[in-house]
């Protein structure tokens, strides 16, 4: 335990220094520059324009921090339930919207620190807590979804809170669903929970509520024209440096298109056969949902770095439900995703 608290105290000082001291150079652009969009977003249809259209670079060349004399125009592919969040942020100066937000994001980082441990069986003490928003902090997804306001963050905190919820309090879950939902990726790995009765009628209510905000701002079509302005999305970005699929990753390495691709279909028959097997073997709930969680990248079709948040689930319940060469694993597959690759 001296050991331990040592460490964890030098954890501290490391990531005390990591945001203060050792802080990297100002990037040019505005604060939270992915929730730009998210409040371009809102005020497009607040002005009844399309947000997902060129319209927003109206709202986004106001922005400080962004040239308005260059094409920087920030696409928004949020699902259209989400814009009932963003038309309400912004009802407020960018500014105060964004810190705002930032204030939502932070409550999140705590929510999921705390629901993760909570989920893995071992006592919530205060030491064991701290670990846990420690290591939040420094994993480098989580650090991006803070930096760029992303809403990968709160979304998966919503996929955790529904596998905790469900048993407890079946609307608060459903609500935490509807979060989830805010960012596909995030609540992939739900579909480890399929068959548990509760999370199951927790799923499908947040699935509703999902699809009815949705039909207040896009209408009741909206699944299938969110799905051609994904695909479009998708298509545009599939080979970009900024995307970490399967398929992404081979083209960076020389790969041709075609060869990328079919690349990408075997890491994907690889991943559903682990998932499978997960299904199969792994009895406990939650460690089924961190696992699939933790296979998402690999069969995603449109996948960020901060989208990583994923994995924090498994790299938690690993640290605190391991022992051996199987912790010695885990530990080297949360090294491998906690670092900032691209940044670097």
């Amino acid at each position: 335990m001296v050991i331990r608290g040592a460490l964890l105290a030098a954890a501290c000082i490391a990531v005390a220094i990591a945001v203060t001291v050792a802080l990297p150079a100002h990037t040019p652009g505005p604060l939270l520059r992915d929730f730009e969009a998210y409040w371009a977003a809102g005020a497009a249809a607040n002005a009844h324009a399309d947000p997902y259209g060129r319209a927003i670079w109206d709202w986004e060349r106001g922005v400080d921090g962004v040239d308005p004399r260059r094409d920087e125009v920030l696409p928004f592919i949020g699902p259209p339930h989400t814009l009932v969040l963003w038309r309400i942020a912004a009802g407020l100066p960018y500014a105060r919207a964004a810190y705002a937000w930032w204030t939502v994001l932070a409550v999140a980082l705590l929510a999921l620190a705390v629901a993760v441990v909570d989920a893995s069986g071992k006592p919530k003490t205060p030491v064991t807590l701290l670990a846990a928003v420690v290591l939040a902090v420094s994993f480098a997804p989580i650090s991006s979804d803070l930096a760029l306001g992303q809403l990968a963050l709160p979304a998966f905190a919503g996929a955790v809170l529904l596998t905790v919820l469900s048993e407890r309090a079946i609307v608060a879950a459903a609500v935490a669903g509807a979060l989830a939902f805010a960012q596909p990726n995030a609540a992939l790995g739900l579909t480890s929970q399929l068959g548990r009765n509760r999370v199951t009628a927790a799923l499908g209510l947040g699935m509703l509520l999902t699809y009815a905000l949705g039909a207040l701002t896009a209408g009741w079509e909206w699944p299938l024209t969110y799905a051609r302005a994904v695909a479009e999305h998708g298509a545009a970005e599939r080979f970009a440096a900024i995307q970490f699929t399967p398929a992404a990753i081979a083209y960076d390495f020389g790969a041709q298109p075609h060869e990328a691709i079919a690349v990408a279909l075997a890491v994907d028959a690889l991943a559903v056969a682990a998932a499978l097997a997960l299904a199969v073997v792994v009895r406990n709930s939650f460690a089924r949902f961190a696992g699939f969680s933790a296979l998402v990248p690999f069969v995603s079709t449109f996948f960020h770095e901060h989208d990583l948040v994923v994995a924090f689930a498994a790299a938690v319940w690993c640290a605190l439900r391991t022992s051996g060469a199987t912790r010695i694993v885990a530990l080297v597959g949360t090294l491998l995703v906690a670092v900032d690759w691209l940044g670097l």
